[in-house]
């Protein structure tokens, strides 16, 4: 007696465990990489629909058939006892077929083609019906013929796949061609492995890829890891001169060393701010290095040569970068201004992949690296604002040395002056009364800004607990998978009865809450801060969308009635946002109060344009200013709002005010509820 696998375990194997197809496909490349390729080609043919071929082509060393029967037919055997470098040096990245496996079931057919070095001149071939093992009881029923021709074509292997279960459109080959390009590290010319992909536009993809504009960077970051667990790290400028540099103790705070593999993190920094980059000469634009980050950029985990997904995956902030920033943005980069990567080759193997091959478990080695490189960062981070605190508190005390020398130049110039003596106690009174004047100025701006620092420190506080809210999304989202499949799978008709309803609210309810996760850090990016012109019917639409999943659970319709026209404003999208976001968070708390009951809660937003302002109305139709005089509602603190702040309409107003606008507030408005009135001085209206 023996086991025996029923046909639905290669389903299982396949189908299930790497669902996505750019990634089944990616396999198949690694493939070639571990045969020695230097070459390998994924051609798409009428992938648009599904029903179309893929074939993956390589000039790698080719198998015999021993190989193929021994090792490509065998799923499931780890291949670490016996990983021995190619000829090529190379250190094999596959392990358990797994992966292959999953990108052979992506179609009906399959047929493998291979020219082995070892005999020129020849070819073996095999294919693969699936439909033979769907009918089959048990996988050992099925038969594999190979067969053996002659051929001119050089060494190397053909895997077609086809009548493909998928669909690639352009976004999809989009990112597939990303994929391919960043495969291996697209900026180390020893690598000698460059996949290509035939379809439109992958060559002006890769000429973007290959613009490379790291001399435009401001700082670079260079850590090394030995395999004793010490890091050294050095923060160069961008001329190459060495600012900083650290030891292990340095980086580490801690004695012990990390517990992982060697590793080096490369990362480069760009200032994509007007104010930084008008700093030095460049060789290319701003919008060019923005292009290029958007496909190259974050900071990517290469291990064996080859890139590890999702490390470094748009929305993939492995090593905490934007997070940290939002914590405290000072001197620290986003996701969005960095090319990084930390490069690994383990010749032991202490990292081990996930079955799913989206990146590795998550193991004390692996957790240690993460750990390595985030040390990293945070190091760099507390240096560049130990450095800006000093020149910002020399400033400080230049800016005193200065008043008080300006003071003094003033008093002697009165001094010197013929001036009688009644007059020159008159100027020097109001130069007094002009310093209390300051004084007072002084006195309420650092009211605001301990005020705006206790709501700063709300903010960063809600983005922490956003951030680490994705987890258990992840797993209700991968939960309410697994149910749907299984359950399609055992009740057939019945699903759509009994199970099929629950699981769409879950997902309704993960994709709710995802939005909500993300709508701290959405507002927390430096870069609204900046003064700039800003087109307000843009922000009105953001601001909308954004708050889209709130609005649907509080069953609240938004009506956009909107000036025929672009009407822009100077000042800074943060600022704008801030009033559409208070206002819309007010209007929501007042439908949810217990006495604002209506059928049909809604919200409108209008615009209007003059000459030289515009009018911004917000109204809605809940039960409208109740329980305060109207000039409080200004005030911090005031509100009737249980659990409220009262600093809401607080920040509309100094918001409206630092754009140089009015703002005015009726109880009951045309919609019967609150009704906001701004106006705003316009810079330009197209």
């Amino acid at each position: 007696m023996h086991f025996k696998f029923s046909p639905d375990i290669l389903s299982r194997l396949g189908e299930e465990l790497i669902p996505n197809p750019d990634q089944g496909i990616m396999e198949l490349v690694k493939n070639s990489y571990d045969a020695d390729a230097t070459e390998c080609t994924v051609e798409l043919i009428n992938t648009e629909a599904t029903g179309g071929s893929l074939v993956v082509s390589d000039n790698g060393v080719g198998m015999n058939l021993d190989v193929i029967s021994d090792g490509w037919l065998v799923i499931g055997r780890s291949k670490k006892a016996t990983r021995l470098p190619t000829q090529l040096g190379r250190l094999p990245v596959g392990d358990k077929g797994l992966g292959r496996l999953a990108a052979l079931r992506q179609g009906s057919h399959v047929t493998l083609k291979t020219r082995p070095t070892s005999k020129p001149g020849v070819e073996y071939s095999l294919s693969i019906n699936w439909q033979d093992f769907d009918q089959a009881t048990v996988v050992e029923d099925v038969t594999l013929t190979s067969e053996k021709h002659e051929t001119q074509q050089p060494q190397g292997t053909d895997t077609i796949i086809q009548n493909v279960r998928f669909k690639l459109g352009k976004r999809e080959v989009q990112r597939l061609a990303r994929e391919l390009l960043l495969l291996a590290d697209p900026f180390d010319s020893e690598i000698g492995f460059r996949p290509k992909l035939i379809a439109p536009g992958f060559s002006e993809l890769e000429k973007r890829v290959q613009e490379a504009y790291f001399e435009d960077a401001e700082y670079r970051l260079s850590v090394s890891l030995d395999a004793n667990g010490k890091a050294e790290a050095r923060l160069m400028d961008w001329k190459g001169d060495i600012l900083f540099h650290a030891n292990h103790r340095d980086l580490t705070k801690r004695e012990i060393p990390y517990k992982t593999v060697a590793a080096t993190l490369e990362v480069w920094i760009f200032g994509l701010s007007s104010q930084t980059f008008s700093r030095r000469d460049r060789t290319a634009t701003v919008g060019e290095i923005r292009d290029w980050l958007s496909i190259v950029g974050g900071v990517h985990l290469y291990h064996r040569g080859l890139r590890v997904k999702p490390y470094g995956d748009s929305g993939n902030d492995w090593l905490n970068i934007n997070l940290e920033r939002a914590k405290a943005a000072e001197d620290r980069p986003s996701t969005n201004t960095v090319l990084g990567r930390v490069i690994v080759t383990d010749p032991d193997d202490i990292l081990i992949q996930k079955t799913d091959r989206l990146g590795f478990i998550e193991s004390e080695a692996f957790s240690e690296l993460r750990e390595f490189a985030i040390d990293a960062f945070n190091w760099m981070a507390d240096v560049r604002f130990k450095e800006s605190r000093k020149k910002r508190e020399q400033v400080k005390r230049d800016i005193n040395q200065v008043v008080s020398e300006a003071k003094a130049k003033v008093e002697e110039t009165i001094e010197t002056l013929e001036i009688p003596e009644i007059s020159r106690t008159q100027v020097l009174k109001v130069i007094e009364n002009y310093e209390k004047i300051k004084e007072r100025e002084t006195q309420l701006l650092r009211e605001d800004v301990l005020l705006y620092r206790s709501l700063a420190t709300a903010g960063t506080t809600a983005a922490v607990f956003a951030h680490e809210s994705g987890k258990p999304v992840t797993v209700v989202e991968k939960a309410a998978k697994r149910i749907a499949t299984q359950g399609q799978k055992l009740l057939a008709g019945e699903y759509a009865k009994t199970l099929a309803q629950p699981v769409e609210m879950l997902y309704r309810a993960a994709n709710s809450l995802r939005s909500f996760a993300k709508f701290p850090l959405h507002l927390l990016k430096r870069a609204k801060r900046k003064s700039s012109t800003v087109d307000v019917h843009s922000v009105i639409a953001e601001v909308s969308d954004l708050f889209q999943p709130f609005l649907e659970e509080a069953k609240v319709d938004v009506k956009r009635v909107l000036a025929d026209s672009t009407p822009s404003v100077r000042g800074s999208i943060a600022l704008v946002e801030a009033i559409l976001v208070n206002l819309m968070t007010n209007a929501i708390n007042a439908f949810n109060d217990k006495n604002a009951f209506c059928e049909q809660r809604q919200i409108m937003i209008c615009t209007e344009l003059t000459t030289t302002h515009l009018k911004l109305r917000f109204l809605d139709n809940g039960s409208g200013i109740k329980g305060i005089e109207l000039d409080e509602i200004w005030l911090p603190g005031r509100t009737t709002t249980t659990g409220g702040t009262g600093l809401g309409l607080t920040i509309v107003k100094d918001s409206v005010a630092d754009l140089g606008g009015q703002i005015w507030a009726i109880p009951n408005g045309e919609l019967g509820g609150a009704e906001f009135m701004i106006n705003l001085p316009l810079i330009e209206s197209l």
